[in-house]
């Protein structure tokens, strides 16, 4: 069994659908499980359907139907006139405007994962049945069968034991040699879907591949592999050939975006290779990420993370920051799922900076303000370097204004201003 996935950028037109179909048959002889994300940005539009809705703004009707043209556009151009597959894909914007017309509830985050899920069920539905019409037989599988999660909507936790099983039964009933099935998306038990966190199809195939015992799991990118640093940010960046698991988990942790931060653990935990690819050159070799034994030698590896927020805590006793009062503050964020990028402890102060989640924030600063004095900094980045020498530290220090710091053997971290 291999799992594949295919992320937006390779999914997100008719040209592209095609080229993931060339992909595939050259390896029609192995059993596949294919995990595709959303169609292109869709799954940005779908967030401000979702944040109209909210709103109470009926343009979220408007915005729905024009993202449901584009998947009507999509079939013209890979079935010609007068198909019926847009009925198989209307259907599931369907149940989304029925959805909005009978919702009652008003948590955002249970009505973002309803809402925001048609756009993987879409994208396989088209993928499937496309792959049918070149005389590609496949099963199409919904995932919400498969991958069972707690009740943290847009953030779900796996249930590995049940999800395992669903699984396992459900592949043993499948006997075509291609079943396509969406990223992203999972289900509690009383089947409300769930998502497990943005750009999450990474993760979906790992737990893919760990549950059914994968051969191997490949991820096709628009890059030729993994690179020390985004190619889009830095002209010299490198391919990086071969890469142990252990340093794939602290670039990922860092926030390398080529693998999304969960996937690594589910695959190193059954020793499955994961190749990452480029489905522009797909013949290349990419990158292989694996338990090798031996030490590996690596380039400095640059990740930044943008739009980052320095909240910085003062109890308003006057008191020294001690341990009841890092229990208060590291409570309120596990509470809310916000996850420090990088923090500081001083005398009388504690800081950390978290992603530019504004609805988050503000629920920690609610919960903490009656003790704390909160200050927030915003326009912010976060600059880490694996693997760092004094060369890349001149030349990445020039003319930086940096806030913070915190610097290892291996790794250092600099927040800087933007």
């Amino acid at each position: 069994m291999l799992v594949f996935k295919f992320g937006g950028a390779s999914v997100k037109d008719a040209d592209s659908i095609k080229n993931v179909a060339s992909i595939l048959s050259k390896y029609e002889d192995q059993k596949k499980l294919v995990v595709v994300s959303a169609m292109g940005k869709t799954t940005n539009a779908l967030e401000d359907v979702v944040n109209l809705y909210i709103a109470k703004d009926q343009k979220y009707q408007d915005y729905l139907h024009e993202i449901r043209e584009y998947h009507q556009y999509v079939c013209d151009e890979l079935f010609g006139a007068n198909h019926g597959v847009q009925h198989k894909v209307f259907a599931l914007f369907d149940a989304i405007e029925n959805f909005c017309a009978s919702n009652i509830s008003d948590n955002y985050t249970f009505i973002y994962d309803q809402i925001i899920s048609v756009g993987e069920l879409a994208s396989s539905k088209l993928i499937s049945e496309y792959l049918k019409h070149i005389g590609k037989d496949n099963q199409w599988l919904d995932a919400r069968e498969m991958i069972r999660t707690d009740h943290a909507y847009t953030d779900a936790k796996i249930l590995w034991e049940e999800t395992e099983k669903l699984c396992l039964a459900r592949m043993s009933n499948v006997s075509q040699m291609t079943s396509i099935t969406q990223g992203f998306i999972g289900s509690t038990s009383e089947r409300f879907t769930t998502t497990l966190g943005r750009e999450g199809s990474d993760f979906s195939a790992a737990i893919f591949s760990f549950c059914l015992n994968a051969e191997k799991m490949v991820i096709w990118k628009d890059v030729e592999g993994v690179m020390n640093a985004d190619p889009k940010q830095f002209s010299d960046a490198v391919l990086i050939k071969q890469i142990a698991f252990k340093e794939a988990i602290e670039m990922t942790y860092y926030g390398a975006k080529v693998i999304h931060p969960k996937t690594i653990r589910p695959l190193q935990n059954k020793n499955i290779p994961l190749e990452v690819r480029s489905f522009i050159a797909s013949d290349k070799g990419g990158t292989l990420i694996h338990s090798f034994d031996e030490e590996m030698s690596y380039p400095p590896i640059i990740v930044v993370k943008e739009d980052q927020v320095l909240l910085r805590f003062s109890a308003k006793d006057f008191s020294f920051i001690a341990e009841n009062h890092m229990e208060e503050i590291f409570g309120a964020f596990a509470d809310l799922r916000l996850r420090m990028n990088i923090m500081q402890n001083g005398a009388i102060s504690f800081s950390a900076a978290v992603d530019n989640k504004k609805e988050k924030i503000q629920e920690i600063v609610k919960l903490l303000e009656k003790d704390f004095s909160i200050t927030q900094t915003e326009s912010l980045n976060l600059l880490t370097i694996r693997h760092y020498n004094d060369n890349i530290l001149q030349r990445e220090l020039a003319n930086r204004e940096v806030w913070l710091t915190q610097k290892t053997r291996e790794t250092i971290q600099l927040l800087c201003k933007v």
